[in-house]
């Protein structure tokens, strides 16, 4: 397989063109991570944040006190805050080379005849919080992760392959980590959102002509014919906060955000998010 740190690197500098096409989505993503009451002293912590092409961060700043963008990527965090002029905002705080699920070099490592072990899955659940966390700092008044998730679940396919018999263990356990840092970097109360992309126009070519009205729709029936990506079904991730064992200590369900479209240039997404209080 690709090196996964390598793919992302690469995918971030080939997308650097497409702020035009990002426009609709990335106002829909910043208006989920404006703070329910403006004081201009709220911490946000986006993960995934890469050329920053999908957040408008001058407007960010304007209702935030910090705004810590976390990404693989230093470079394309660098290029991001430059391309919108923030570089010297004393609001603005840079975490790259970050790997989220401190499990990247072992799953590069990986093959469809790689045997999975019950610790590696347990690792895949656990380390993101025991050895990504304490690089970070914590008590965000919202964690927000942008379309990141379906990108750690595609180095899980590209690694052991669909047919691996551990493959629905490791999207789980993976997904599972994902959203357990979220909920660890929060403050009592905060908030996390998570925002991901659950369908692209390659496996649904008529995602361009759906109404806007119509979104809902379609995602429920996508979610009928099983037409989204592994581990992304909406369904399921609004139903974590109960069934995760440890997220249902540490958070509640606020509520499912309707979905609407991503123009990434090459290809239209589908794009859902649901929130989470601690």
């Amino acid at each position: 397989m690709t090196d996964p740190k390598e793919w992302q690197l690469s995918n971030n500098a080939q997308s650097r063109d497409r702020w035009d096409s990002f426009a609709e989505h990335r106002k829909k993503v910043s208006e989920l991570l404006r703070p329910d009451v403006v004081t201009h002293q709220s911490r946000l912590c986006i993960l995934g944040a890469g050329n920053c092409q999908d957040l408008d961060l001058p407007s960010l700043l304007a209702v935030h006190g910090e705004v810590h963008l976390v990404d693989l990527d230093a470079e394309s965090l660098a290029w991001g805050v430059a391309r919108q002029g923030v570089v010297d905002h004393p609001g603005v705080h840079l975490w790259g080379g970050v790997d989220v699920t401190g499990r990247l070099d072992a799953i590069a490592s990986w093959s469809p005849q790689t045997l999975i072990s019950p610790e590696d899955l347990s690792a895949c659940a656990d380390e993101p919080v025991q050895r990504v966390s304490p690089s970070l700092p914590t008590s965000f008044d919202l964690v927000a992760s942008t379309c990141l998730l379906s990108q750690l679940i595609r180095d899980i396919v590209a690694s052991v392959g669909e047919r691996h018999p551990q493959f629905l263990g490791l999207i789980q356990a993976i997904r599972a980590g994902h959203l357990r840092l979220l909920a660890h970097l929060l403050s009592p109360r905060g908030t996390a959102v998570l925002i991901t992309d659950i369908v692209s126009s390659e496996t649904f070519p008529a995602l361009g002509s759906v109404p806007e009205s119509s979104l809902g729709a379609l995602m429920t029936q996508l979610v009928r014919d099983r037409n989204f990506f592994h581990g992304l079904n909406p369904a399921v991730l609004s139903s974590l906060a109960t069934l995760d064992p440890v997220l249902r200590t540490e958070v509640t369900l606020q509520e499912s955000v309707p979905p609407w479209r991503w123009d990434f240039g090459p290809r239209l997404y589908l794009v859902c998010a649901v929130k989470f209080k601690k």
